[in-house]
């Protein structure tokens, strides 16, 4: 059985988690666009890189959903598993 202490550090923990995916996220956000503004003046642009950021910001747009789920259950803003 969690101990009350225990379950706040763990929500302390998890919100820090959800800033630095945030933080994540927005850094890749920012670069895919600069991406996409250099590469829109190339003619060749090299895709790659491209779809790769693209890649890496929906996986960390992922875990930020589940974070935030985990979240809100533990706070009991949603009832689930």
């Amino acid at each position: 059985m969690e101990t009350h202490g225990r379950k706040r550090s763990t929500q302390e923990e998890l919100q820090a988690l959800e800033q630095q995916l945030e933080r994540e996220w927005w850094w890749l956000h920012g670069a895919l666009n600069a991406l996409a503004e250099v590469q829109a003046g190339r003619p060749v642009a090299d895709v790659a890189k491209f779809r790769h950021l693209q890649a890496q910001v929906r996986d960390i747009d992922r875990r930020r959903l589940e974070l935030s789920v985990q979240i809100a259950q533990r706070a009991g803003a949603i009832i689930g598993p």
